[in-house]
């Protein structure tokens, strides 16, 4: 199951996101601000981000170049309740995924969750029983049969 956060100061927006990802098979964690969300990753390791722009004390530009260092791996989608052109360069510059302006689209949203993790799949290497023996085998220095 696909671990995402959603960083959101608004609880109503935050509580929002995660049913809908809820009810779409993810596994949501929620955070209130950038610091709090920054703590969170190192923990539970989502594969994607949902991240406010528009935070108090420490903004959603801050939060995406500390992530890039922290979960360089996470697929950071931009949210936005301001439409500001100049920020989502910068966002995207920093490596975000995506831009969401909000309100949001759902339909939208979706596709950009399915489209990102159809390309997390195909960079996760197979678990097949003879990649599992080579990885053991490596571990052990014994070659498989």
């Amino acid at each position: 199951m696909r671990q995402i956060l959603v960083v959101d100061d608004e609880a109503a927006i935050r509580e929002v996101l995660m049913e809908f990802l809820t009810d779409h098979g993810y596994e949501p964690h929620g955070a209130e601000s950038g610091p709090q969300a920054l703590s969170l990753v190192k923990s539970i390791r989502p594969q994607i981000v949902l991240l406010d722009i528009a935070m108090p004390g420490m903004s959603g530009i801050e939060v995406l170049a500390r992530l890039r260092k922290e979960a360089p791996s996470a697929a950071v989608i931009m949210i936005s309740g301001h439409a500001d052109h100049d920020l989502a360069l910068k966002a995207l510059d920093l490596g975000a995924y995506d831009f969401i302006q909000k309100p949001l689209d759902f339909r939208y949203l979706e596709r950009t969750l399915l489209a990102k993790i159809v390309t997390l799949d195909s960079a996760e290497p197979e678990d097949s029983e003879e990649t599992r023996d080579d990885a053991a085998s490596s571990r052990t220095g014994r070659r498989s049969r």
